[in-house]
């Protein structure tokens, strides 16, 4: 089989290694972002509670407000509520309009993955290179999502009002507390999802780089035996 250029190597590994933390991150909103997680949540025996809905409506209307962000519910749908004011529903057209792409697209990054790694693996010669890639595919969301996640223990406030505002304009995501949204996800939820989140792309990064040593070795392996 005739061995693809360097530089097409070289593509492809960096393809792989540059969108395994987007996938991990986009993945664990399937997760995190879903009804069993706010009713896991509410659960919990620390949850502070709501003062102004009882526990049947607020769980009710914080899960249709999260399917209403991933695209399972209408803005007609989620205006019908009747908790929210024209702040807050704005706010949630905006995090929609920002999480909707995250799912479309992370069918799209996996797709493309496993396409770059196919090609580097069905030829003997480049079989090395796709467990590399795995590998640092591992390693750099490593480091990019332990410096993120170190941040948000050590400084959750100060993480918390940056992500606002790299997604979103001005203040339009502060809320009153008496405003439903706060409500519904106080900052109890955000801290327990923002923790939840880094754990899962951890543990996703360390299958990653276990999964591309162990391929590295298979094909140093194979290669050894060859040459015997």
């Amino acid at each position: 089989m005739k061995q693809p250029s360097t530089l097409v190597i070289s593509m492809l590994q960096w393809v792989i290694t540059l969108l395994t933390p987007f996938v991990l991150i986009l993945s664990s909103l399937y997760v995190f972002m879903t009804p069993q997680f706010i009713q896991w949540q509410y659960a919990q025996p620390d949850f502070p509670p709501a003062d102004l809905f009882t526990l049947d409506a607020r769980a009710y209307n914080a899960i249709e407000t999260v399917l209403y962000v991933r695209g399972e519910r209408t803005e007609r749908q989620l205006r019908d509520l009747g908790v929210y004011n024209a702040r807050e529903i704005k706010h949630l057209i905006d995090v929609y309009n920002v999480a909707r792409p995250m799912f479309l697209l992370n069918p799209l990054f996996i797709f493309v993955m496993l396409v770059a790694f196919v090609l580097l693996w069905r030829n003997p010669a480049t079989r090395r290179n796709a467990g590399s890639a795995l590998f640092f595919g591992g390693v750099f969301t490593f480091v990019l999502v332990g410096a993120i996640g170190l941040f948000a223990v050590f400084a959750f406030d100060s993480f918390f009002v940056s992500f606002h505002r790299v997604f979103f304009e001005g203040d339009t995501w502060l809320f009153n507390y008496t405003d439903s949204l706060i409500q519904f996800y106080p900052v109890l939820f955000w801290m327990k999802a923002a923790y939840g989140i880094a754990l899962f792309v951890l543990l996703g990064a360390i299958v990653f780089t276990a999964l591309g040593a162990w391929l590295m070795r298979r094909v140093d392996k194979a290669n050894a035996e060859a040459q015997n």
